[in-house]
This record gives structure tokens, sequence and C-alpha cells, in this order.
């Protein structure tokens, strides 16, 4: 027997969702304590700057701890006299007197060395072999050129000083004061010049790598006074 549609029960009943029932709830709730996570390990952290600064505070503080204690614990050491030294110099006087000692011998920081100073005699060059307390290069040229004068007392005024000296590549400038023209103009054109070929030639021997003497006056290139030419650099002939 054939059914009529009516014999079907027509009720039925529509469930309502819920607003709390989503489709995908536990993907918005991963992604909510995700966003939570990442906002607290951000709070955790202080911005680079202020760490930055912070580490330059316990540098400077660790530098200036270490240096202000070892300031003191020197100083202390130095009233008891336990730092103190007998056998090193700190001057010239002590050093010509350390050279004068028969033993010759140079201890600790002390360096002795031995130049071949050149200074005209008879119409010609000599030389004679010194020793000096070394420092750096300037100072032993300036100890070598007072060597020269030294040995040819009279030559030149009592007043003649070497100002300064300084160097660039194989160069070295000598700045002498204006008696220095005086000196050269007294002793006339050829012992000038063998005075001027002596004090080349010991810089050259014993100061690598200049080969070059530059003479100035009161810091300047002087073209009158002087009967040998001061406006170019000197140097020994090659070969």
């Amino acid at each position: 027997m054939a059914r009529n549609y009516g014999d079907y029960d027509d009720e039925f009943e529509m469930r309502r969702r819920e607003p709390e029932e989503q489709e995908y709830p536990l993907r918005d709730e991963r992604r909510v304590s995700r966003r939570r996570r990442i906002g607290e390990e951000e709070t955790k952290k202080a911005p680079l700057i202020i760490r930055l600064i912070a580490w330059a505070a316990v540098i400077v503080f660790c530098f200036v701890a270490g240096y202000v204690g070892t300031s003191m614990a020197l100083r202390f050491l130095d009233r008891k006299d336990i730092l103190e030294r007998k056998d090193v110099v700190s001057g010239r006087e002590e050093a010509g007197e350390l050279l004068a000692r028969e033993d010759g011998k140079i201890e600790l920081n002390a360096r002795k060395v031995t130049f071949s100073v050149y200074y005209p005699r008879g119409g010609g060059l000599v030389s004679e072999n010194d020793d000096f307390i070394s420092g750096i290069m300037e100072d032993d040229i300036q100890q070598a050129i007072n060597k020269i004068f030294s040995l040819i007392p009279g030559k030149f005024p009592a007043d003649v000083q070497l100002i300064n000296i300084f160097r660039t590549g194989d160069t070295v400038f000598l700045n002498f004061n204006s008696a220095f023209v005086s000196g050269l103009a007294k002793l006339g054109e050829n012992e000038s010049a063998l005075f001027i070929t002596a004090v080349v030639r010991t810089i050259k021997e014993n100061f690598t790598p200049i080969t070059k003497v530059r003479f100035l006056v009161n810091g300047k290139v002087t073209r009158q006074g002087s009967p040998v030419d001061l406006t170019v650099p000197w140097q020994l002939p090659q070969g």
C-alpha cells in the first residue's frame, strides 16, 4: 500500500547555534594564547639602548675601580720604598755618571750605543767613536751634533744653538738659531762645506734611513749670510 506524504511527521525543530559555539574554537584559543605569550616575552627584555648603557656603566665602573685600586697600592709600596730601584737613571747627569763607570756596563733600561762622529780637521774629515745613552732618534742626533761642536772648540760662537730636530722620510731638519749663520761665515766657504759634510756623514752613517739633511735658521730657509747654500738639502754623493 502506498504511503502518502501526509503520513510523515512534518514536525521538526531547528536548533539555534549559541553565540559561544563557533566553528573553530580551538584555533582562536591558540591564536589568543600565542599573542599573549609573545607580549609577555617582549616585556621581559629591556630596550637595546638601555642594555648597552648598563653594560657600558659596568665596564667603566670596573676600569675606575681597578685604576684607583692600583694607584693606591703603588703609592703605598712607594712610601714603603719597596719599588725603589737603585740601578735606574732618571736624567742626563746620572746617565753621564753611568757612562763613566770603568766596567762600561749599562743595566736594565739604559742602552749604550757607539756612534762614529765626523768633524773637520786639517782640511779634511776625521772620525771619532763615542758612546751615548740612546733614546729616540731625534735625541740621539742632538747628542751627535753637540759632540761635533765640542770637537771643534772656538769655531762657532758660544751662543750657537740647535733649537730642535724633526724628520720626514729620509730627510732630517736641523733648526739652528741665527748664531749658526755667523759661525759659518766665520769659518769661510771651504771649512763651512767641511763642517756641513761632517754633519751629513755623521747622521747618514749612524741614523738609518736618513740620507738628506736640511739646515734651517729660526725655522726658516735662509738665503743670506752663509758662505754655503742652505736652501737645498745636503747629502753625500751616491756610490
